[in-house]
């Protein structure tokens, strides 16, 4: 009931306009890219898959992070104007279940971006690639570790949200810490295992540095935490509100 709830919400914002005009972006981007300088993709040697993924995957993550910062502005924008988060609270609703419906809707806007933006860059092997087949176990494989790897940033950057009661400040906030992360050396394990910089790494070269389980296992344990974390700072707040 509360994800129902959480929809209709966030159908009467500009979240689903954000999120559709973000991926059709992001979605366009290898097309452009790829159509402006063929000659260039097609003299690589190596996987095509490989070759679009890491020429195009990181304008693309960076859109997938700025549009999952804005929506998360977006849905607790909505919940504290007019004081509508105190309302909300005098309701017989747990927080924790509005903000777990905030995270699946969340995660399953990320999930369309992700759709997208892989449509795209089938298309951009079929065209260019013809010679090439095309494997649908391993687009699955690409897109659902990029899920997984981003998912953490989403969460947190929910997290950020529910305690800021200023739009202005979330989106500040998660503005910096992308700018900072993105400039980060992601050569650095430590540092390319954190939200806002584990987007940026790509399946292929987890693969060739034999650490994808550890990406996945890391990531998916932020993930919790982050959702632990946000259940806590729930507790406490209304124990003080």
């Amino acid at each position: 009931m509360s994800l129902f709830l959480e929809w209709k919400k966030q159908k009467r914002t500009g979240y689903v306009t954000a999120y559709a005009g973000c991926g059709l972006l992001a979605a366009a981007f290898p097309l452009i890219n790829t159509g402006v300088r063929p000659e260039t993709f097609l003299s690589l040697p190596g996987n095509p898959l490989d070759i679009l993924m890491n020429a195009n995957w990181q304008m693309i993550a960076m859109l997938n992070i700025l549009v999952s910062i804005l929506g998360a502005c977006l849905m607790y924008h909505t919940e504290y104007a007019e004081k509508g988060w105190e309302k909300m609270s005098s309701l017989p609703i747990h927080t924790g279940r509005l903000f777990l419906g905030k995270c699946i809707i969340a995660a399953m806007g990320l999930a369309a971006l992700l759709f997208l933006e892989f449509c795209s860059v089938t298309a951009c092997l079929i065209h260019w690639f013809p010679q090439t087949p095309i494997l649908a176990k391993e687009l699955l494989c690409f897109a659902g570790f990029q899920f997984i790897i981003t998912l953490p940033t989403v969460i947190l950057m929910l997290v950020i949200a529910s305690a800021c009661e200023s739009m202005w400040i979330s989106l500040g906030i998660g503005v910096i810490l992308l700018f900072t992360f993105s400039i980060f050396p992601q050569e650095n394990l430590v540092l390319s295992l954190l939200p806002f910089s584990s987007p940026f790494q790509l399946f292929s070269m987890a693969q060739e540095q034999g650490r994808t389980t550890l990406f996945i296992l890391v990531c998916l344990s932020e993930t919790v935490l982050f959702l632990l974390g946000e259940w806590c700072y729930q507790k406490i707040r209304r124990s003080f509100s």
